[in-house]
């Protein structure tokens, strides 16, 4: 491109010079003129291009800069996980959540082994209990950002007794499928893996808002039960008057 925009200016430089060598080949200041004005207007003409090329390619990576920030922001994030309830350690909550920054529509779930070609006893003991909750089994509609739909899933201790520690064993994929508002396709792969709960131990009675919900629940059945007493019609009180 360079080799363009000197072309010209060499090409006048060659006139200039050669205007002074002597010889039978002469230009008049006319044609020298004109054929200065030419190639100007060549050189200036090719430097258009040049720009216009040039602003025409920073226009398109400034387009599609702009396109890719449109499609991160409507970008959805969605994500399996178990999580212990607080009401007990062993009852374990699913949870479906959007980290994203866009809404999810069509959300489905497929569950998958993970490194190996098919599940194991426990972990479709445990994926049969995970399907029994519609929305797993049949996806999800939609889902805001920020939003996430739980649910209780299983007991962790039920599910134990029938498979011991085998129970630490189990491993699977779910591959989350999902449509983004412009009907863009996504997919993420998340892992479910129980030996993260090995040894696991929960000290101090349970989560502190658990427990002071069931305090205070205590409490208003106590009020509930007082009320109800003060409520009961009493016996009108009478005046006795002895005889005489």
């Amino acid at each position: 491109m360079g080799s363009l925009l000197l072309t010209p200016l060499i090409f006048i430089i060659g006139l200039i010079f050669g205007t002074s060598i002597p010889g039978e080949i002469g230009l008049s200041a006319d044609s020298l003129s004109s054929w200065v004005s030419a190639v100007a207007t060549l050189a200036i003409a090719i430097l258009t291009f040049v720009l216009a090329k040039e602003t025409w390619s920073l226009r398109i990576v400034q387009m599609k800069q702009v396109e890719e920030i449109r499609k991160e922001a409507i970008r959805p994030g969605v994500d399996i996980y178990l999580l212990s309830s607080p009401a007990a350690i062993n009852f374990m909550n699913v949870h479906v959540e959007n980290n994203g920054k866009g809404v999810a529509r069509n959300i489905s779930f497929k569950f998958m082994p993970e490194g190996k070609n098919e599940f194991t006893e426990y972990e479709r003991l445990v994926i049969d209990n995970l399907l029994k909750l519609n929305m797993l089994s049949n996806g999800i509609s939609s889902l805001g950002s920020g939003k996430q739909r739980t649910s209780f899933a299983f007991s962790f201790h039920e599910l134990s007794g029938k498979a011991g520690d085998e129970m630490f064993n189990v491993r699977f994929s779910v591959k989350i499928s999902c449509l983004d508002l412009d009907g863009r396709p996504h997919t993420v792969d998340s892992v479910v893996d129980f030996s993260e709960y090995k040894g696991i131990k929960m000290i101090g009675g349970g989560d502190p808002t658990y427990q002071l919900y069931k305090e205070t629940e205590k409490i208003r059945l106590v009020l509930e039960k007082l009320q109800s007493g003060n409520s009961r019609p009493s016996q009108q009180w009478q005046p006795e008057f002895n005889e005489r």
